[in-house]
């Protein structure tokens, strides 16, 4: 017959081994681990992972700062100023792609979703009607004139992207609390 304590020492033991299992794994799927974070998953990707605020930020290589042009779908036109990561170098750099890779749907907290091909991704000319001679890059963003957004407030990321050619109707396309990077 064991001992009493058998079942106590058993408990101990798996609580360890959990908290060693989720501290070796950091902040990577599953999200619930780091609120907040954006996770990048689906079937074109080896690996789902995830992503904080201060992981994003500390892509000095892939950051992109610059005024982007928007039409929204009443015609209204607007410049805002964004800071964030091209979201191709986040890719690229961190998240093993498998062959069949072709399409990155955001999804917002909400479930809002935009879908774009990976080649929209990489696409390093978008423009801005406005200013001609500008190139700008698809950004996750998470300051926008100056003010980072509040991660008490969801999910502080933003998909920025410019417009295909003059007179492209693009804001419709910048999704709010962007929650996961889904690539099939």
């Amino acid at each position: 017959m064991l001992p009493t304590f058998f079942p106590l020492r058993k408990t101990v033991a798996l609580l360890l081994l959990l908290i060693f299992c989720i501290s070796a794994n950091g902040c990577k799927v599953p999200q619930e681990t780091c609120p907040g974070a954006v996770v990048i998953e689906g079937d074109g990707v080896e690996t789902p992972t995830s992503f904080t605020l201060e992981e994003l930020k500390s892509m000095k290589e892939g950051l992109v700062e610059a005024n982007y042009f928007s039409i929204n779908s009443y015609g209204t036109r607007e410049y805002f100023h964004f800071k964030g990561v091209w979201v191709w170098h986040l890719v690229k750099e961190k998240v093993k792609l498998k062959d069949n890779a072709a399409k990155v749907s955001f999804i917002a907290a909400d479930g809002y979703t935009v879908e774009f091909t990976l080649d929209d991704v990489k696409k390093e000319d978008y423009i801005a009607e406005g200013n001609p001679e500008a190139k700008y890059k698809m950004i996750l963003a998470w300051e926008e004139e100056g003010q980072e957004f509040n991660s008490d407030e969801g999910y502080p990321f933003q998909l920025v992207v410019g417009q295909r050619e003059p007179g492209d109707v693009n804001k419709p396309y910048w999704v709010r609390n962007v929650k996961t990077i889904r690539i099939d």
